[in-house]
């Protein structure tokens, strides 16, 4: 109701009332949100506040990367959802699925995650194997042991306004996609591997469906995640301060995504302000002619 009363107060000011606010205007942050490692304590610290994921959450509220600015014009903010239901999901644009177990996420939860994404929310899925690809099964796109070795791909997500990534890596439970499925379901191949299987893919709003939010699946979380040196290397997966290859690669995804995305912003505060006055102003109007 509220997007059409906007829209009507959008229409009323072109034609001469109140300077009308851009409805396309990035004026409210992006808001994303992720299950708690209480909801789904097989993530471990993988889970969404989890302490493998921080510094991921950390570069995306950095408004040196998405603010008025930053690289991308436009802000993000994280939050962590203690339940995942049509309720707490109305309120994020994003959902991400970090490394849950299938066991550990209901039929109802599933169910209200897809439901979410059909109807125009975004959905970010990191699904490692055949044990954490839940909502990605849900889908049609499930996971499979990949090779492990170092994916590249190119434009929107391994060359964005964050850089060039080449050679991300995958570590631990290392998967892939089966690409005749993204294909089947209109989804573009985003990176392989060396031996040429897939481990991302994408849709932009509408294409998996026509009202559907954008979707993006990476077939291994440690391509985003940081677990240190616990792996045997200087550094598990991404860095972000300063950026490594993964770490491009990871917020080049979230660039394109915020801007591809189906959720439309929210009027901030001040916008609902002046939407009262306009619509005021078109309600007076009526009553005037119909006097």
């Amino acid at each position: 109701m509220l997007r059409k009363l906007f829209a009507t107060f959008v229409l009323w000011g072109s034609l001469g009332g109140v300077t009308p606010v851009m409805a396309d205007a990035p004026v409210t942050p992006y808001i994303v949100g992720g299950p708690t490692q209480s909801l789904t304590p097989g993530s471990f610290e993988w889970s969404w506040d989890g302490a493998y994921i921080a510094d991921f959450r950390a570069a995306l509220q950095n408004p040196a990367n998405y603010g008025p600015a930053g690289v991308v014009d436009r802000s993000i903010a994280t939050i962590n959802l203690s339940t995942v239901d049509a309720g707490s999901l109305a309120g994020v644009n994003m959902f991400v699925a970090t490394w849950i177990p299938n066991a550990e996420f209901s039929v109802s939860q599933t169910q209200a995650v897809v439901d979410f994404f059909l109807g125009g929310g975004d959905l970010f899925l990191l699904q490692d194997d055949g044990n954490h690809d839940v909502i990605g099964r849900a889908l049609g796109l499930l996971t499979f042991a990949s090779s492990g070795s170092v994916s590249n791909g190119g434009a929107p997500l391994y060359d964005g306004p964050f850089g060039v990534a080449s050679d991300v890596t995958q570590h631990y439970l290392v998967g892939r996609l089966d690409e005749a499925a993204v294909l089947s379901l209109g989804g573009t191949v985003a990176g392989r591997n060396v031996q040429g299987e897939v481990t991302s893919a994408f849709w932009a709003a509408g294409q998996f469906a026509p009202g559907a939010g954008a979707l993006f699946i990476n077939a291994d979380i440690d391509m985003i995640a940081n677990t240190g040196s616990q792996c045997g290397l200087a550094v598990c997966g991404a860095r972000y301060d300063p950026l490594n290859n993964n770490g491009v690669f990871a917020l080049n995804t979230f660039a394109f995504l915020q801007e591809q995305g189906g959720t439309p912003p929210i009027p901030e505060p001040g916008s609902l302000a002046l939407l009262g006055l306009g619509l005021a102003a078109v309600v007076a109007t009526a009553r005037r002619r119909r006097a």
